[in-house]
């Protein structure tokens, strides 16, 4: 599991015992749980969506060389370089958040997560052009540096979601290190899956439970590993809550709105989630672990 995310976990019902799948991939093991499913057939749909996370983390990965991720942070000013449809899209969703959040989310500071560079320094995707028609991507300053571990695993869980629906499998559980969860579809007699939100400095405590069906809950915070998230407005570490939360329509969403959640008050995080109602968002705060939970999906 990531050192910046609080653990999830799932909670099934007595009656649901799902075939469970692991997989190493993007720094953390993953986890599909199937339901209803022959043991062999559903042991191929897995496979299935773990060969597709392997491929995105080649593609997108700024720790391969020669990925999409990769050619983009070797560009100079004025330059340009095509990528691939995934590395493509993922870059149009984060260009979208940037603009949403009012850059709170930000996948151009790549040299800040380093410590290459300072609030000097020229950050931002204001410096990124993104050519939807040829898929080209360009810079127009030296030394811009992409990351996409605010977005990345939840965009490769929503394409494994989209793999195990063309293998017809109707109700499944799918997790990123427990970083983020996607729900699909629900247990028998049950209205969605039970998952449980931990205290970020004791995973043996729940502050809260949340029923899923087909949306996706994912966590970011502090408690571990202390002040390594960066805000991107300030260029400067973040000193919020010690975790935060977000449930959302998609894991590629909820997996960038938890980080930034991190970075947002509580009162950002509510005027967020009261313009986008489809968007849940929580933060523990540090004097008691409290949970500040806003938006329409309910704790248990």
């Amino acid at each position: 599991m990531p050192p910046d995310a609080p653990r999830l976990s799932v909670e099934s019902s007595a009656g649901a015992r799902p075939l469970r799948f692991s997989h190493d991939a993007m720094a953390c093991t993953w986890e599909i749980h199937i339901l209803a499913q022959p043991r062999g057939y559903a042991e191929q749909a897995a496979r299935a969506a773990f060969d597709e996370i392997e491929r995105l983390e080649l593609e997108m990965s700024r720790f391969v060389e020669h990925s999409d991720v990769s050619r983009i942070n070797a560009l100079r000013a004025g330059q340009r370089v095509c990528v691939g449809i995934d590395t493509f899209n993922c870059l149009r969703f984060a260009a979208r958040l940037h603009a949403e959040t009012k850059g709170a989310f930000d996948v151009s500071i790549g040299a800040l997560l380093e410590g290459a560079a300072d609030e000097t320094a020229p950050l931002g995707m204001s410096h990124l052009g993104l050519d939807a028609k040829t898929r080209n991507v360009s810079v127009d300053v030296d030394g811009l540096i992409v990351d996409l571990g605010g977005i990345g695993k939840g965009y490769a869980l929503d394409r494994a979601v989209e793999l195990l629906r063309e293998w017809s499998i109707e109700t499944a559980l799918i997790h990123s290190g427990q970083s983020t969860i996607y729900a699909l579809g629900s247990p028998p007699g049950e209205k969605g899956w039970t998952v449980a939100i931990r205290d970020p400095r004791d995973h043996a405590k729940t502050l809260a439970r949340v029923c899923l069906r087909d949306r996706a809950l994912s966590g970011s915070g502090t408690a571990l590993h202390g002040q390594h998230i960066i805000d991107p407005r300030t260029a400067r570490p973040v000193t919020g809550p010690l975790g935060s939360w977000a449930c959302a329509p998609s894991a590629a969403l909820s997996d960038a709105l938890s980080t930034t959640f991190s970075v947002f008050t509580a009162d950002e995080v509510e005027t967020y989630c009261r313009e986008h109602p489809d968007v849940s968002g929580a933060q523990a705060t540090a004097e008691a672990t409290i949970l500040n939970w806003f938006g329409p999906d309910a704790r248990l």
